[in-house]
């Protein structure tokens, strides 16, 4: 049965493989693209009737090249039903925050905008599905969701659980697998967890996270540390001297027009700025007692998609520090740190934080700002739960033992082990659950990892974590065809 469907992310060439596979085996209809420029002309020509939207082109809020766009006029009916997504859509505007002055007046002008065009692209070409490559968090994209979800048109993104050369569909990155979620309900039902078999990748996938961390760091950070050797800022006079080779470039070069010269700009003076922000981080942090007890509190990077859109509410991640402070049980402390990536030189941390947050967070009661020397597998083994809104170090932490409070959405969030936090009366619960003797069963995490194997597809979704899997190009194409027709 043939279904018209928007790709909402078409950056790489094996997405545009992706779209023709489900056209051609299954009958689909693929009407609009969004994707990098390279990608067009080989997706115009295979999908001749297809609109393809370029990034360049919805950053700017400009309508697709030959696309005469129809924008919907906005009433509160709708606009009260998008409510809740605005808050997320403004912070996400940090991305875009070059020189710290990106206003509200802007940044809600700007989503209006959004809203309006991409209403106006749902109601001309009705489709029956969205597919996202995974949690959407480019501001266009995110609209597109949040339009999708309150008007009832169906959406599939991807999961890229932690363990290697794995993905599955879901409908949304605020709801479960439900497909996980009952296999692993019926195995624990039926007492399978002590008899589930492991693969010879996934048991090597929990061994490796019971090392120390700097054998079990993610693989996008070993990428991350390799790719941009040394990681740091670098010191003023080279980020100097890159400035001027900046301006010297966009003087002799015709297509650095102004406006990109200015984002060059903002670019390099942002690395001034968290230089600064970092060393002010380094000052407000303290060496910590890890003999007492305290949970510990992972930062996520930001802008990032773990911590906004996928954080919730909690995307201003102070608010969970700031729960955890007036919930913990007496004589407890909260230990937090940032993540290890937020201020090397491939991450914007300028454009979302300041000093003033880290004092803010420093002042809370009971709270504490820890090196970043200090390991995130130290912290977790020592302490009596982890908190994370969404990261990676949620799942490190059950799979080494230890309790988790999860205040976003993550693809582990019903592994038995991990709390997930709403609102204040499950957070006190939680920490009351914990502190009087709470213990990770570890037959049950093994078993969780043993069905979301089983539910997963073999394949990537992005170059990077290409090299983690053992699949040709034309095997990860087929395999995500099907996962998105079998889904749907």
């Amino acid at each position: 049965m043939s279904k018209k469907v928007i790709f909402a992310h078409a950056g790489l060439p094996f997405w545009i493989d992706v779209a023709s596979h489900l056209r051609d085996a299954y009958g689909w209809e693929i009407c609009y693209f969004i994707g990098d420029e390279a990608q067009k002309e080989r997706a115009q020509r295979l999908f001749p009737k297809a609109v393809f939207h370029t990034h360049a082109e919805t950053k700017n809020n400009l309508a697709p090249e030959g696309f005469k766009a129809v924008t919907a006029p906005l009433d509160e009916n709708i606009i009260r039903a998008l409510s809740s997504y605005e808050s997320i859509f403004l912070k996400m505007m940090d991305r875009f925050n070059y020189d710290g002055g990106l206003s509200y007046r802007e940044r809600i002008a700007t989503y209006h905008k959004q809203v309006m065009f991409w209403k106006g692209v749902l109601d001309y070409f009705k489709p029956d599905l969205v597919v996202f490559r995974m949690a959407p968090h480019m501001c266009h994209d995110y609209v597109l969701y949040a339009l999708c979800s309150v008007t009832g048109v169906r959406t599939l993104m991807f999961e890229r659980p932690t363990i290697p050369g794995l993905v599955f569909p879901v409908a949304s990155f605020e709801e479960e697998s439900e497909i996980i979620v009952e296999k692993y309900s019926a195995m624990l039902a039926d007492g399978g967890a002590k008899t589930a078999t492991l693969s010879p990748e996934v048991s090597a996938h929990l061994h490796n996270l019971s090392q120390p961390y700097d054998q079990a760091m993610p693989f996008h950070e070993k990428y991350k540390m390799k790719r941009y050797k040394g990681g740091d800022l670098g010191a003023s006079l080279s980020i100097l001297w890159r400035l001027l080779q900046d301006t010297g470039r966009g003087l002799l070069i015709e297509k650095w027009d102004r406006s990109y010269r200015q984002k060059k700009l903002h670019k390099r003076l942002g690395q001034f700025r968290r230089k600064k922000l970092a060393a002010h981080y380094d000052q407000v942090a303290q060496e910590v007692d890890l003999t007492v007890p305290y949970v510990f509190v992972a930062l996520q990077c930001e802008p990032e998609r773990q911590s906004c859109p996928v954080g919730g509410v909690f995307t201003h991640q102070y608010l969970m520090i700031d729960l955890l402070s007036k919930t913990i049980p007496a004589g407890w402390k909260v230990y937090v740190k940032e993540h290890l990536s937020q201020f090397k030189k491939y991450q914007t941390a300028e454009r979302s934080k300041t000093k003033a947050s880290y004092d803010m967070i420093a002042a809370m009661p009971n709270v504490h700002l820890v090196p970043l020397h200090t390991t995130s597998f130290e912290l977790i083994d020592k302490a009596q739960a982890s908190a994370t809104v969404s990261g990676t170090v949620g799942w490190e932490s059950v799979v080494r033992g230890k309790p988790v409070l999860l205040f976003g959405n993550s693809w582990f969030s019903r592994c038995e082990g991990v709390f997930v936090i709403r609102t204040v009366e499950a957070c006190a619960a939680a920490l009351r659950k914990i502190r009087d003797g709470f213990r990770v069963n570890a037959d049950h995490v093994k078993c969780f990892a043993n069905v979301v194997e089983q539910c997963s597809y073999k394949g990537y979704i992005d170059k990077v974590y290409a090299q983690m899997g053992s699949q040709s190009l034309d095997e990860n194409v087929q395999n995500l065809a099907k996962a998105i027709y079998d889904f749907y």
